[in-house]
């Protein structure tokens, strides 16, 4: 196989910590079918010995060392594939498919802690200044993290988080969607979005507007007369 093709492939990845680990396995697993290389990290092909003995005669396995090379070439890719601050957790890996066991129960491993960080994070996720598309990502992706985990929640609760977190701009939308009589699929909502997305960037700036009292120059004015006027004083007896 082309070893280089799979090191470039792994640096379009998604990483762990950055995304989804659901997802960043997804692509790695459809990468390593491709190039029938499942079998290092699933163990279906395991190391083969070192050394073959024929005729008496103990000699280098030429399988063994083309697998350490491929092995090896795998868990560069993975290295490559995630954040600075996850390699510490598989420097100890010395196989690929060490490090992909590592990564997995790190990440994959349901936990009540785990479920409850991703719920927060959930929970927490607006629009804000992403764009429609990074927004609903970022939803879908957690809910896929849940599911993972086994903690999924349905269809109706990611449409409603999205519509929560969207913002007053998007007010008009979020009312039409309400008020179906039938639920919306995550495709048709990302639609609807996208294209009232689109009509909001088209809208003319709303001009700047000042109250009809709010005049700077009279105030200024009216406190420099202020200031120049005597105080009063008090008088005690």
């Amino acid at each position: 196989m082309n070893h280089t093709r799979l090191s470039s492939a792994s640096t379009l990845l998604l990483k762990p910590l950055s995304n989804s680990h659901l997802s960043w396995k997804m692509q790695f697993q459809t990468l390593f079918i491709g190039y029938d290389l499942l079998g290092f990290i699933d163990g279906s092909k395991p190391c083969p010995p070192a050394t073959l003995i024929q005729d008496n005669t103990t000699r280098p396995n030429p399988s063994y060392v083309l697998w350490i090379r491929q092995d090896q070439l795998i868990l560069n890719a993975l290295i490559g594939s995630i954040s600075p601050t996850i390699i510490p957790f598989i420097a100890q890996a010395t196989t690929s498919r060490q490090a992909w066991t590592i990564l997995a129960n790190t990440y994959a491993k349901p936990s009540r802690g785990r479920i409850k960080q991703i719920k927060n994070q959930l929970k927490n996720t607006t629009k804000g200044s992403l764009g429609v598309t990074e927004f609903m990502q970022a939803i879908k992706t957690q809910a896929d993290d849940l599911a993972l985990l086994g903690a999924p929640i349905d269809d109706e609760e990611i449409t409603d988080k999205i519509l929560d977190g969207l913002g007053d701009d998007y007010k008009e939308l979020v009312r039409a969607v309400q008020a179906r009589d039938t639920s919306i699929t995550f495709e048709e909502l990302h639609d609807k979005l996208l294209n009232f997305e689109a009509s909001l960037q088209t809208l003319p700036p709303a001009p700047h507007q000042f109250p009809t009292t709010a005049n700077p120059t009279y105030r200024v004015s009216n406190k420099n007369w202020r200031s120049s006027q005597p105080q009063g004083t008090t008088t005690t007896n």
